[in-house]
């Protein structure tokens, strides 16, 4: 801690600090250490650039000498600043004076600026760039500032004589925030504090503003951005100094979220609204750069106060305004928002109508679309056979299946059509989004029926509903065990995604692959899929939050979870579940189940039904059909009731859960009916009905190894040798349980074996036992097959494996094939991998 300045003789030409003061040594510590001429200081106000320049000053050596000049953001003349400069030097006030004078300064000088000139003024700054070049080195200037004053900056930064610090740096830290919670007396838990972090982007005079009337352990409180006091900070500091039409293009542009040159000229006048927004980043007036780096906006945490000085007349304005460039730009999307905005019903609704039913899965469109129906008028929804079946997407899209039941009804109101083909395009129209709602709700005759026929009907101009119906498709074979048949489907459909440009719709059948992957057990092709897709939706739709892009991290982190590669799940559940909250997509619920397993894997039970308990609040507030999500809940919960011991309860709701439930899946889950009948029969193992477990679970065995469902077969089959060895057949328990442990390390399914382990510990030290002469991987391959992946795994050819073993290369080519049969993969480089996993490279 620096001394109290009114008690440091070498203070008293410095400002004091303020009350409660946080020291900053990061950035104080940065700029002492820093070995330059210039240290630069630029950022908005309120960003605590006065106060780290003072820490700075009070750390001055004694053997330098130091001169401070508070100049308040004033305008000044090259005049009164030489004036100022001189008298702060003891040297006349002439350029040629105090260049002279620095030039015969003895030892170092420190030269701090603080607050300088708020406003252009290029005279001024090319008397201070002659100063700072003149100078010998051995002064050091030191400007903190609002506006980034028009240096030879870069000739600076090239010859390593600048050190700059801006908002981001200066921004408070979380760190920094939790030592400022201590100091007044509060306890915030870690989450509290990031969401305040976030909520003010760090800007330290809000957050000083907005614990100042906080008593001690008081709990925490939201960051207010309507707070008066924040207004009334902006106006005393930076608003009432500013001319009425800068003052007039700020409250303009923080109505909206982004903008850019050219729509700043639509707003603020035709050869004004370019040089109005210049001016305004020019002299740090709170606008940075968006998040694509190629468009401004109004910093987040000062945006709301700004924005509501504008009067509802003028802001309503500005938004017909944006509404008519968006337009022109082809931005369908932001024109309905701005026309919502603008109360302009009519109009939205009409571009609503020029939506698309894959433009829904690109970014924030599906969330703002149901945000906008609030909006707008019920009867201006259902007016047109457009507006019905879009929001019958959108709904269902959402998992709000009764409500998208209501819009479809609606369609028949708008029977018979005027013409022959607009009336078979209708019905069509009805039967793909009947034949969705069947699906989801686990009527699978209907669904196959009138999935067929939307198919068959559709029109080509409705192609994105005939993709989506195909998507259906291919999940209905996945259930059904047609794996085959999917693959050949989901290729087809990617295809034509494909020719029609839609990124969104082929991510929905990269997705649909990625499962079948999964389902097949090729984990390691289904993660390269994964990771190539979120690099192409990055690049494509930048880094605007959006609904595929989310569920890309979440169905990668549950294929993490399943290599227990922990750490790594952890936190692409959390990167998804933040991706899809700020899109308003269910598959934040995924999330929360992910997390939940994790927590049960790690040996947590407590924290694991708290993640249960939020998915299930999550998707009730949200409004989403049971039928979505009932069945996975409860296999989340089923797990951790058997591992608790409570099979009796586990039993009871999985016999309660609807008929279609345990012969029918939900979209994006093929395999659920068969993982509750599993649970079902672990369940009444548990309870003492062994036999009948036995013959249910081999039953259940031998069905998902004809699909080829290889992952589940491994967890049925560690079911199936716990039921074996409850029936006294240690013979066939031990053979069961080598088998599946077999499988589970030749896919690296580290989870499904950590939980057995854990539910039966005896029985995993006894597979241990007994296997220990033959060790895992013999269990999977011959001899000659892991004499051959050995050789692989070291790079031989095919050639160099025969000469080496001395056998035909015909043999060895058939010992690779079934290498790669057993290992589940398809190429040499796949079979290396797998090597390596097993222990053989």
């Amino acid at each position: 801690m620096v001394p109290p300045a009114s008690t440091s003789p070498r203070a008293a030409d410095l400002p004091r600090l303020p009350p409660g003061h946080l020291p900053r040594p990061r950035l104080r510590d940065a700029l002492l250490q820093a070995d330059c001429r210039l240290r630069l200081l630029c950022a908005p106000a309120g960003s605590g650039k006065s106060v780290v320049l003072t820490e700075c000053a009070l750390q001055c050596p004694p053997d330098t000498q130091r001169v401070y000049l508070a100049l308040r953001g004033k305008s000044l003349t090259v005049d009164s600043f030489l004036q100022r400069l001189a008298s702060a030097l003891g040297a006349a006030a002439d350029l040629t004076s105090i260049q002279q004078h620095l030039d015969d300064v003895p030892g170092t000088l420190w030269l701090l600026l603080d607050d300088y000139p708020r406003f252009p003024d290029s005279a001024l700054d090319t008397l201070l760039n002659d100063l700072i070049l003149s100078s010998p080195r051995r002064v050091h200037w030191w400007i903190a500032t609002r506006r980034r004053p028009a240096l030879q900056l870069s000739r600076l930064l090239l010859d390593g004589e600048l050190f700059e610090l801006g908002s981001t740096e200066l921004a408070c830290t979380e760190s920094e925030l939790f030592e400022l919670l201590q100091r007044n007396q509060l306890e915030w838990s870690w989450q509290a504090i990031h969401e305040l972090r976030s909520d003010s982007q760090g800007w330290f005079a809000g957050i000083r503003l907005h614990l100042l009337h906080l008593v001690p352990d008081q709990l925490p409180v939201a960051f207010d951005r309507a707070d008066p006091r924040l207004l009334d900070y902006l106006r005393r500091e930076v608003l009432d100094e500013l001319p009425d039409d800068w003052q007039q293009a700020l409250y303009t542009l923080a109505q909206l979220p982004q903008f850019d040159a050219a729509l700043c000229e639509q707003l603020l006048g035709v050869g004004e609204g370019a040089s109005l927004l210049e001016q305004l980043t020019l002299c740090g007036l709170f606008i940075e750069p968006a998040d694509d780096g190629q468009l401004s906006r109004v910093q987040s945490a000062l945006a709301q106060p700004l924005a509501a000085q504008l009067p509802p007349s003028m802001a309503k304005s500005v938004f017909r305004k944006a509404c008519q460039w968006y337009l022109s730009q082809d931005n369908v999307r932001l024109a309905l928002e701005c026309a919502v905005k603008a109360e302009q019903s009519d109009v939205a609704a009409s571009l609503m109508q020029r939506y698309t039913e894959d433009s829904l899965l690109q970014g924030r469109s599906l969330a703002q679309l149901l945000l906008w129906r609030r909006e707008l008028p019920a009867e201006l929804l259902t007016s047109t056979p457009r507006l019905l079946m879009l929001n019958a997407w959108a709904l269902m899209l959402s998992g709000r299946l009764d409500e998208a039941q209501y819009y479809t009804d609606e369609l028949a109101r708008f029977l018979p059509q005027p013409t022959a083909a607009r009336q078979r395009g209708l019905i069509a129209q009805w039967t793909a989004l009947t034949a969705n709602l069947a699906f989801h709700r686990g009527d699978a005759e209907q669904a196959r029926y009138l999935l067929a026929e939307a198919v068959a009907e559709l029109p080509e101009r409705s192609w994105s509903q005939r993709l989506f119906c195909c998507g259906m498709q291919v999940d209905q074979a996945m259930t059904e065990g047609r794996l085959d048949d999917a693959q050949e489907l989901n290729r087809i459909v990617t295809k034509q995604a494909r020719e029609h440009a839609s990124l969104a719709l082929e991510s929905v059948m990269v997705m649909g692959h990625v499962k079948l992957l999964e389902i097949r057990g090729e984990l390691l092709r289904a993660e390269t899929l994964l990771k190539r897709l979120y690099s192409e939706l990055t690049s494509a739709w930048g880094a605007e939050a959006s609904p595929m892009r989310g569920r890309v991290q979440l169905r990668r982190a549950a294929l993490l979870l399943q290599q227990g590669r922990y750490q790594e799940a952890e936190a692409g559940f959390h990167s998804g579940l933040q991706e899809a909250l700020a899109c308003d997509d269910p598959a934040a619920f995924w999330a929360y189940l992910g997390l939940a397993e994790l927590d049960a894997l790690q040996g947590d039970p407590t924290s694991a039904f708290m993640r249960i308990t939020d998915a299930e609040r999550f998707m009730q507030y949200d409004h989403i059909s049971e039928a979505l999500y009932q069945g996975l809940l409860l296999r989340a919960k089923a797990r951790l009731w058997l591992s608790q011991g409570r099979a009796v309860q586990a039993e009871k709701a999985l016999l309660a859960l609807p008929p279609y439930a345990l012969n029918f899946s939900p979209f994006g889950a093929p395999d659920l009916h068969l993982r509750l009948n599993l649970l079902l029969l672990q369940a009444r193992l548990a309870n003492g009905a062994v036999e009948e477990a036995v013959a249910g679970l081999a039953q259940l065995h031998a069905k998902v190894l004809s699909e080829g469902r290889r992952p589940l077969a491994c967890e049925v089959g560690f079911a199936l040798a716990e039921a074996l060895y409850a029936w006294n057949k240690p013979a066939q328990a031990k053979q069961a349980l080598l088998d599946a442990l077999a499988l589970s390390r030749q896919m690296g399914l580290a989870s499904v074996e950590r939980a057995f382990a854990q539910r039966s510990p005896a029985l995993m030290r006894w597979a241990g036992e007994a296997s220990s002469n033959e060790g895992a991987p013999a269990a999977l391959l011959s001899r000659r097959e892991l004499d051959v992946l050995k050789l692989i795994a070291q790079g031989y050819s095919n050639q160099q494996i025969a000469e080496s073993l001395f056998i035909s290369l015909h043999t060895v080519k058939t010992h690779a094939q079934r290498i790669n049969f057993k290992l589940g993969v398809e190429r040499r480089t796949q079979a290396v991998a797998r090597a390596k996993e097993l222990g053989l490279g």
